[in-house]
C-alpha cells in the first residue's frame, strides 16, 4: 500500500479542460459546481470555460466563487472563427492534456481542437438528438460526424441515450459509453421542518397539506400540461393537496394562464419561478412529479431521491434507468394524464407507501448517485483515454 500511494503522490497531475456551451440553466450547467468541488486535486489541475453567455449565465458567478481557473470565451455562434481561437490559444498557453466537453457546440469545438492539437478529448451527451429544426440537426449532425473522427470517448448519460444515438449514422458504437451523473447529496438532505416553513411563508402553502413538486425548465417537451390536466381531479380525490412548480421558461405564461382555468385546483397551483434554492424546497414536499416527453437523464430525479421523494415520472428515456418501480416511485406513460392521476393520488393519499419509499429513494440514491460514485465512474474513462 505504501509504494501504491507513492506511486501517486509522484504521477503528474493531468491537467484537465471542462468545456460546456454556457451557464445557462439547465442539467448539464449543474454538474459543473459540484465537479469541481469534489474532484480529486492530487491526480488534474482543472481549468473550466464556457464558450458563451446565454440567459444570463445564471450559474457563471457561482462557478467563480469555487476560485476554479475559469474563462468565458463570449462566442457568437459555432461558425466564430475569432472565438474558436481564443480556445485554442487557451488550450496551448495552459498545456491542456485532457478535454472533457459538454453540449453540442462544446463537444464540437473539443473534437475539432483535438484534431489539431493532438490533445484527446471526451464529450458527453445530455440530452437526445433533436427531432426538428433544421439547424439542430444539421448542428446536431456536425457534432457526430467530429466525434467520430477525432473525440478519443463519447459519454451518454444513460443506457437509453446512448442507445439513441447508436441508432443513428455517423457514429462509432465502440466510442460510446453510459455513464450516470451523480449529485451533491448533502445539499437535499435538508431537514423537512425548516422546508415547510418556507413552503408556508413564501407560497402560503398550508403546514399539514400534502404537496407533489415539480422542477423543469418550462419549455415545449416538459409535459407540464399534463400535470396541470390531472391537477382537478387529484386535488377532489386528495382534497389537502396542492402543486408547486418550479422553473421558468417560455411556456410559463402560456401554462400560468392555463392553470387560471382549472376547477377546483385553480387555488391550489402555485408558481415559483426560477429558484437557486431547489435543494431548501424539496425536502418540505410529500412527492415529485416529473411529466417530461423525453429526457435522458433528468438530473431533479437523483435531488428528489436524496431528498427523501417518491417520485411518479413518466417512463420515457433513462428515467426507468433512475426510478426503481414500486421501489422509490411509479412510472407513467407519457402524455397520460388518466395514469399520471391515478399514481399521484395513489401516493399522496397512501403516507405508509411514501414514507417507505422516502427510506429507499435516499438509500438508493446514497449507494449510486453520489457526486463521489459520479467522480469515480469519470475517472476510469479519463484514464483509460490519458492511459
Amino acid at each position: 500500500m505504501a509504494g501504491a500511494g507513492g506511486d501517486v503522490q509522484s504521477r503528474k497531475r493531468i491537467r484537465l479542460l471542462w468545456l460546456i456551451d454556457s451557464f445557462n440553466m439547465g442539467g448539464a450547467e449543474s454538474l459543473v459546481v459540484p465537479f469541481i468541488r469534489g474532484y480529486d486535486a492530487s491526480r488534474y489541475e482543472l481549468f473550466v470555460v464556457c464558450l458563451a453567455s446565454i440567459g444570463g449565465n445564471v450559474v457563471e458567478q457561482e462557478v467563480r466563487r469555487e476560485q476554479v481557473a475559469f474563462a468565458n470565451i463570449g462566442a457568437k455562434n459555432l461558425r466564430d472563427v475569432r472565438a474558436f481561437r481564443r480556445l485554442l490559444r487557451f488550450v496551448r498557453e495552459h498545456d491542456i492534456e485532457l478535454i472533457h466537453a459538454h453540449l453540442t457546440y462544446a463537444a464540437t469545438w473539443a473534437a475539432l481542437i483535438s484534431r489539431i492539437t493532438g490533445v484527446p478529448s471526451i464529450a458527453s451527451l445530455h440530452v437526445a438528438p433533436p427531432a426538428a429544426g433544421k439547424g439542430a440537426i444539421a448542428r446536431d449532425w456536425l457534432m457526430r460526424v467530429a466525434l467520430d473522427r477525432w473525440s478519443s470517448t463519447v459519454i451518454a448519460v444513460s443506457g437509453a441515450l446512448r442507445e439513441q444515438y447508436l441508432q443513428l449514422r455517423s457514429v462509432d458504437p465502440a466510442k460510446y459509453r453510459a455513464v450516470h451523473n451523480g449529485i451533491e447529496l448533502a445539499r437535499f438532505e435538508g431537514d423537512r421542518a425548516t422546508s415547510r416553513e418556507l413552503l408556508t411563508r413564501e407560497f402560503g402553502i398550508p403546514p399539514d397539506a400534502r404537496v407533489a413538486v415539480t422542477v423543469s425548465v418550462l419549455r415545449e417537451g416538459k409535459g407540464v400540461e399534463m400535470l396541470l390536466a390531472a391537477a382537478d381531479a387529484v386535488v377532489q380525490q386528495v382534497p389537502d393537496a396542492y402543486l408547486l412548480i418550479v422553473g421558468d421558461g417560455a411556456k410559463r405564461e402560456e401554462w400560468m394562464a392555463l392553470s387560471r382555468t382549472l376547477g377546483a385546483a385553480a387555488d391550489r397551483v402555485r408558481w415559483a419561478g426560477y429558484r437557486r434554492d431547489v435543494h431548501a424546497i424539496l425536502p418540505g414536499c410529500d412527492l415529485l412529479v416529473h411529466p417530461s416527453l423525453d429526457d435522458a437523464f433528468p438530473t431533479v430525479l437523483l435531488e428528489a431521491m436524496a431528498a427523501g421523494l417518491p417520485v411518479v415520472a413518466s417512463r420515457v428515456g433513462g428515467i426507468p434507468e433512475i426510478v426503481v418501480e414500486e421501489v422509490t416511485g411509479r412510472l407513467v406513460p407519457p402524455a397520460d394524464p388518466k395514469r399520471l392521476t391515478e399514481e399521484m393520488v395513489r401516493l399522496l393519499a397512501d403516507r405508509d407507501t411514501t414514507a417507505r419509499m422516502s427510506e429507499a429513494a435516499r438509500a438508493i440514491a446514497r449507494e449510486r448517485f453520489s457526486t463521489a460514485a459520479w467522480i469515480a465512474r469519470l475517472n476510469a474513462v479519463y484514464d483509460e483515454v490519458t492511459s
